[in-house]
């Protein structure tokens, strides 16, 4: 697994059933079955806006999106363009996060 796959698996393990956690080593594994319900997605899009410098654009804010680590990840992918290296900006790891546009 690569260190982007790692890093989105990392933010999801807290939203996984405990006795699924050691499925996440699986980035296919489906979220769902894992236990991430849509509560657990906002607040993981908030968390991955603020922790790749990405806006979700609103076709992307489906199931699909968020069914599994590689589904994620490749979104995030889409969003941050060839320009950036796999994992966040050492800089974005203090900055606050943007304004949750859910609440």
């Amino acid at each position: 697994m690569d260190e982007l796959r790692k890093t989105i698996a990392e933010l999801v393990r807290p939203y996984v059933h405990a006795a699924d956690a050691r499925a996440l080593d699986d980035p296919d594994a489906e979220l769902a079955a894992l236990g991430v319900d849509s509560l657990a997605v906002v607040e993981l899009i908030v968390l991955l806006e603020s922790r790749f410098s990405v806006t979700f654009a609103s076709d992307m804010l489906d199931w699909s999106t968020f069914r599994t680590v590689t589904s994620i990840a490749d979104a995030v992918e889409a969003l941050r363009g060839p320009t950036r290296a796999d994992g966040p900006d050492p800089g974005d790891l203090d900055r606050p996060h943007s304004p949750n546009r859910f609440a």
